[in-house]
């Protein structure tokens, strides 16, 4: 049965006659196919394979196909196209712009993209948590909202949440480009550098190792910052002298690496050093703060939290030649009497200090007395927690008289001494009346006395209004 193109199927539904010819041989099977003898049979001498390099595009013409069929005829004007490789279009667009290909506006992009990456610093929280439940649902006065700061508490007291967990920025993602990219990213890169794991700082040493014996190049950091590296020896950070230079370096932070100080030969290049944090410590001491107070002309904040060892005698020398320090946090829960008043003095009298934190210590009335006098316009945060030696007779007299007129943040938890809160509700709702932010962080019993003063306040000046409206309306 024969069939056309463009002819109706219709035939198809007759009855056929039965076919009596002998049956052809069948197609060879796959183990007696022979392409050779195929295409010989076709009328082409070779299989349709490329003639010449895979680079050029290859053209076989239908009219070459000597087979009978009206197709052939009917498309011997196309052509086959056989093609080895990308097309020029797709290897364009695949091709970066030329301006990423010189290396002075290369450089100066990727410096952009590396000053918009943070440098990791500690989380800044709006308040402290609170001590208890209790203690929530008096500062927020909503249970709902006390639960979820409480529950929110716990899991920080837990060690979860108290620094923010970063990801590789895109500064990281441009050492994987090319060879030129990598070649000035590693530079911006290796001026911030942060490490959180013990193993990749290690493995950082080893390849500034092998780097520094290929091209004696070394490392000149701004901003330097390990944290939590509790297994790290000081044997095996003082490898770091011969790999990183530190005559760039103003930033140079240790958070909760215990066991760990600073080489000493890196501290006659501190000369740009402008911040230093060593909160939990365990090694530094009053001999280390003599060395570095030579050499650090320009340090603004100072962190020595839960440095146990500092005493008077090493705040003292720093507060003598570190003139332009503007934060110093001396708190500590153990050895607070290793810092009194001498060392609030000192900063007071010698340095540009706003920020202060001597939770923890054995502070008097008289040395909060001679802060006042001395730099009193000029703090704005003071932290006062767990000073059991300070009364009645400091902090509340002293805002009393407005002597911390731009005081923004005030600590007072967990001061015995403390009785009487009238004074620092007074200031407080003076501060909210001028429309100018304040924080008093007080412990359970502190806020409770502030609440309760803070009410009765309002209810006397209620009965003041009352009484002045009264007199008006029968006068």
């Amino acid at each position: 049965m024969r069939f056309e193109i463009g002819r109706s199927f219709k035939r198809s539904r007759e009855p056929q006659a039965v076919d009596t010819r002998p049956l052809k041989k069948c197609s060879p099977t796959p183990s007696e196919y022979h392409p050779d003898e195929d295409f010989r049979q076709m009328g082409l001498q070779e299989p349709l394979t490329p003639t010449v390099s895979p680079s050029k595009v290859d053209f076989e013409s239908a009219d070459k196909l000597s087979i009978p069929s009206p197709l052939s005829r009917d498309f011997a004007h196309l052509s086959l196209l056989r093609q080895a490789s990308p097309t020029p279009w797709r290897r364009d667009r695949r091709r970066a712009h030329q301006i990423f290909e010189i290396p002075e506006i290369l450089e100066k992009i990727l410096r952009h993209v590396a000053m918009a990456e943070e440098a990791p610093a500690e989380n800044t929280c709006a308040r402290r948590r609170p001590l208890s439940y209790r203690h929530a649902a008096l500062i927020y006065g909503d249970e709902k909202r006390a639960a979820e700061v409480w529950k929110q508490s716990l899991r920080e007291a837990a060690g979860r949440g108290t620094r923010e967990s970063r990801v590789p920025g895109p500064l990281f993602s441009c050492l994987l480009v090319n060879k030129l990219w990598h070649s000035i990213a590693l530079p911006c890169l290796l001026e911030r550098v942060h490490f959180r794991d013990s193993d990749r700082f290690s493995a950082f040493m080893v390849n500034r190792e092998r780097m520094l014996a290929t091209d004696g190049e070394m490392a000149r950091p701004c901003v330097f910052t390990l944290e939590k590296l509790h297994r790290l020896s000081q044997s095996e950070f003082d490898r770091l002298s011969a790999l990183v230079a530190v005559d760039r370096l103003k930033w140079l932070e240790l958070y909760i690496c215990p066991k760990v100080l600073p080489p000493l030969s890196w501290i006659p290049n501190f000369k740009r050093l402008e911040k230093l944090i060593l909160p939990g410590n365990k090694v530094i001491n009053d001999k280390f703060l003599f060395e570095l107070s030579h050499y650090v002309p320009d340090l603004k904040k100072l962190d020595l939290r839960a440095c146990d060892n500092v005493t008077d005698s090493g705040i003292v020398a720093i507060a003598l030649r570190c003139t332009k320090l503007e934060l110093c946090n001396l708190g500590r829960h153990r050895n607070g009497g290793r810092i009194t008043s001498i060392s609030v003095v000192a900063l007071a009298k010698h340095t540009q200090i706003e920020t202060l934190g001597i939770a923890g210590c054995n502070v008097t009335d008289a040395g909060i007395w001679e802060l006042a006098q001395l730099r009193g316009p000029h703090m704005t945060r003071l932290s006062l927690n767990n000073c059991s030696l300070l009364s009645n007779h400091s902090i509340p007299l002293l805002l009393a008289f407005n002597h911390f007129p731009n005081l923004a943040v005030l600590e007072v938890r967990n001061i015995d001494g403390i009785t009487d809160v009238r004074n620092l509700v007074h200031f407080k709702l003076w501060k909210k009346s001028q429309r100018i932010p304040i924080l008093i962080e007080g412990c359970e019993r502190i806020t409770k006395l502030m609440l309760d003063e803070e009410a009765r306040l309002r209810r006397a000046n209620s009965q003041v209004a009352l009484k002045d409206m009264t007199y008006w309306v029968n006068s």
